[in-house]
């Protein structure tokens, strides 16, 4: 995964998750949108009022292989996808897991955008990290990654004339804040 931005998407929380994706991103952003309240006072300033509300969304784009980079691979559910093995932590004091991710191909992104559902019972989380140093690296020393809970909002799949091997991809999840923002 040279070159990309390291974004790891999993149907629940790190340590319990069943299926974990590995996606070639080339761009992350995330937009937090606030509410404040402006109200105009006659032949004065405005008023403001921040109460506090949020709405983070993420949005990721980068590309995907038209087919598994590991033909050789019958692992049920993954056929066809390349995987990597990466060891990680969860929590501040926890000791490192290695967890096996798989590199998605193009139709196995797509049903993810179609079959998973966010809900308390079934947690979506997204991971921007470096690999070699987990997200939760020296307490609050961080990498300035993190762990998100996200719910898909949108994907796009485009395909482009220079890279008939290849798929580009976005995917915009709206979120939670931020795991360790309020632990």
């Amino acid at each position: 995964m040279a070159g990309e931005i390291a974004i790891f998407l999993r149907n629940g929380p790190h340590s319990s998750a069943t299926i974990r994706y590995a996606l070639k991103v080339e761009d992350f952003s995330i937009q937090i949108a606030k509410t404040p309240v402006q109200i105009p006072v006659t032949r004065n300033d405005p008023e403001l009022i921040d109460i506090g509300f949020y709405r983070p969304s993420i949005t990721v784009s980068g590309i995907v292989d038209n087919l598994g980079g590991d033909l050789s691979n019958t692992t049920a559910g993954f056929e066809g996808m390349a995987s990597i093995t990466l060891s990680s932590r969860d929590a501040p004091n926890a000791s490192a897991s290695s967890q096996v991710y798989y590199i998605p191909y193009k139709n196995k992104l797509e049903n993810t955008a179609y079959e998973w559902l966010y809900s308390d019972d079934t947690l979506l989380e997204l991971e921007i990290a470096d690999a070699n140093r987990p997200v939760y690296y020296g307490g609050s020393h961080s990498t300035g990654g993190g762990v998100y809970e996200v719910a898909v909002q949108q994907a796009r799949f485009q395909k482009n004339a220079t890279r008939e091997d290849r798929w580009m991809f976005t995917m915009q999840f709206v979120s939670k804040a931020r795991k360790d923002v309020f632990a």
